[in-house]
């Protein structure tokens, strides 16, 4: 119980774990993600629709996304996806939650090509014209995660594609705190259907402006546990990291509709072209 306990309060070295994709694949985690995404009175999981139609429409203006080759990575329920094939592309979804793609499937009003993958770890088809990664889904990978994504990606395009991405801006790091909390099933049964009692840990790292979120679950025949890692970048950060992918970036601004950048803004929105 002691080693259990104290490695839980211990501070892990950077991107040590990696267990995130629970989120998505277990099945009353993946209903309980799929309910946010849909859910319009937060942005836990996905903005809100408002939001998703102003960053679409600015898409289309800095690509012109009609007749275009589209692929969204991590394109959850498809709220991206029949938006862009709504303009006239010709649209690839892909995620690793069945639920989302079922979901996706079923209330598509366009011709759409969804495919159940892992984007870290399957192939995946080429010839894009654009791909878009949205929601700082880059943010919560480990830096050799990150550069194989980009890698990937970079094979899918075309010459001269484009990626259209969005992460997380150091200004959203600042509210963060170091926490600890112990609680009946933590976050009002979020984790599980049954009774649980969830830990939470959070730990901060500003010299990497990166922060941890570790979850603890204990139920009555199971213990498991997520760590939610999520970096944070400067522009000059991304910049450099798209650049050492093989990416040049012709576009950045403070989020996916074209808003001013600054140096404290809580998202940067990033369009970069295959160099």
């Amino acid at each position: 119980m002691y080693d259990f306990v104290h490695d839980i309060s211990t501070r892990p070295t950077p991107f040590s774990r990696y267990t995130a994709k629970a989120l998505w694949t277990r099945p009353h985690l993946s209903r309980q993600m799929l309910k946010y995404h849909l859910d319009q009175e937060t942005d836990l999981a996905s903005r809100r629709f408002e939001m998703i139609e102003s960053t679409v429409e600015w898409i289309d203006s800095e690509l012109t996304l009609s007749g275009k080759n589209i692929c969204d990575l991590g394109c959850g329920p498809g709220l991206y996806t029949e938006r862009f094939s709504a303009l006239g592309a010709r649209v690839t979804g892909v995620d690793f939650s069945e639920n989302s793609l079922s979901y996706a499937r079923k209330h598509s009003e366009h011709s759409v090509c969804y495919i159940h993958a892992d984007y870290l770890e399957d192939e995946l088809p080429s010839g894009f014209d654009a791909i878009t990664l949205i929601y700082t889904d880059l943010c919560v990978l480990s830096p050799d995660q990150r550069a194989r994504l980009l890698g990937k990606m970079r094979k899918m395009l075309n010459p001269s594609g484009t990626i259209v991405i969005d992460v997380a801006g150091v200004g959203l790091l600042v509210g963060k705190q170091e926490v600890t909390l112990i609680e009946d099933k933590l976050m009002g049964g979020f984790w599980s259907e049954g009774d649980y009692v969830g830990i939470q840990k959070s730990f901060i790292y500003e010299d990497l402006h990166l922060s941890l979120d570790r979850y603890v679950i204990i139920e009555p025949n199971e213990i498991w546990q997520v760590y939610n890692w999520f970096q944070h970048y400067t522009s000059q950060m991304i910049v450099k990291e798209l650049s050492d992918a093989g990416f040049t970036v012709v576009k950045i601004t403070s989020d996916l509709t074209g808003a001013p950048i600054n140096s404290n803004v809580e998202f940067i929105g990033v369009i970069a072209r295959k160099s």
